[in-house]
């Protein structure tokens, strides 16, 4: 009896260490598949109870391993495992010689759980191969796609680099262009300037200075023209001889007032204020500071002309009855402030209108002050009148001849 209880302990301690060695083989995630599975073919065949004529064999996918003298016989003990995949694999267990009959042919049924326990894990251990595998070859496809991914976004930067680039070189383009425009639009207001004070400059000092000379020699033949009979004809011909000196020096002010150039912008917006008076019947307040002085020909130009558009403007649309100019310096800045009492209007609209002939005029005064380093600001709202204010630096180094 004691005997026979010492040959089962032995028995399952083979068993164990079998369990036990396979365990510690199949940690090693390092050594090629087909050298795990020599090994544990190798240490089967001793785990059984007739390890003298015991061989074995382990198989998986195109992997096989055999024990040291491997032979197949009909006296056959064998477990089949399975991969996720279906891949199938088996351990078999075969005696070369026929023994008594077991629980399973010549094999225990012992036998039979370690035959199952080492089956299944070979099938975790081939599972999680696979699985590695898997996941190994997903990380190379994605390496490769993102290899394949940054060399293609890498080109479309560069492209999307190159397009910037020409954008910004067109862009600066354009920009120069603007402010060749914008230089051209200032000399050819200032050429305008020019021909309309040279064309000033010749009705006052020739057709206003002829006419009046004219009138004086009728002035001085109407005392002898009373005894021929000519005195009535002689009044029309004065009276029309005033009215066009009076024609001629409006017109003269109107093309270019003698005394912008002569006095300064004050001066000249006074006029400015006053004609604008008598001919629209509105009250038009004028208040220019002692320091105003000369700002430079280019600036009083440019000064005049957008106050005298914007006079033009207040008259065509605003309905206005009052208005107020102010004029003053404020540091190096001259500042010029145009109010009326009128309809008013929605700033915002002229932003849609600078693409078209504005009605307010407005995009030109803004364009021509840009380009002096200037700014103007539009103050105003339906019903409630308008305030245009502009502010242009003052140089005083700038000839006052225009």
């Amino acid at each position: 009896m004691t005997e026979d209880v010492l040959h089962i302990l032995r028995e399952r301690v083979k068993e164990l260490t079998a369990l036990h060695t396979t365990a510690r083989i199949l940690q090693d995630k390092t050594k090629p598949a087909v050298d795990v599975l020599k090994e544990i073919t190798a240490i089967l065949p001793p785990a059984w109870q007739y390890p003298e004529i015991a061989a074995a064999r382990i198989s998986f996918q195109r992997m096989q391993a055999v024990s040291e003298g491997f032979s197949e016989s009909a006296w056959r003990q064998a477990a089949v495992f399975a991969a996720r995949d279906g891949e199938e694999g088996a351990i078999e267990i075969f005696y070369l010689e026929s023994r008594p009959s077991a629980d399973e042919g010549p094999f225990l049924k012992e036998e039979r759980d370690l035959i199952d326990s080492l089956a299944e894990m070979l099938r975790s251990y081939f599972q999680h191969k696979l699985d590695d595998e898997a996941l190994q070859r997903a990380h190379d496809d994605l390496e490769t796609l993102v290899q394949a991914r940054t060399i293609e976004l890498e080109k479309t930067n560069a492209a999307l680099q190159e397009r910037i680039a020409e954008y910004r070189k067109a862009e600066q383009k354009i920009e120069r262009y603007q402010k060749q425009l914008q230089q051209l639009a200032a000399e050819l207001s200032l050429a305008e300037a020019r021909e309309r004070r040279a064309i000033a400059e010749d009705l006052h000092d020739h057709i206003g200075q002829a006419l009046a000379l004219i009138k004086m020699e009728v002035v001085g033949f109407r005392g002898n023209a009373v005894f021929c009979g000519f005195e009535d004809k002689i009044g029309e011909i004065n009276t029309l001889l005033e009215q066009t000196i009076q024609y001629t020096r409006s017109l003269t002010f109107e093309i270019s007032p003698p005394s912008l150039y002569e006095l300064g912008l004050a001066a000249a917006v006074d006029g400015l204020a006053e004609r604008f008076r008598r001919k629209h019947k509105v009250a038009v307040v004028l208040q220019a500071g002692e320091d105003i002085g000369r700002i430079g020909s280019k600036t009083e130009v440019f000064l005049f002309k957008s106050i005298q558009e914007l006079l033009t403007n207040i008259a065509k649309h605003a309905g206005a009855r009052h208005i107020r100019i102010s004029l003053r310096r404020d540091g190096g800045w001259v500042v010029v402030r145009v109010e009326d009492d009128g309809c008013g209007f929605d700033p915002r609209i002229l932003e849609k209108e600078y693409e078209k002939d504005s009605k307010f005029g407005l995009f030109n005064i803004r364009e021509r002050f840009n380009l002096l380093g200037g700014s103007v600001d539009i103050h105003s709202s339906p019903g409630n009148g308008a305030a245009i204010e502009i502010r242009t630096p003052i140089n005083p180094g700038e000839g006052q001849k225009c």
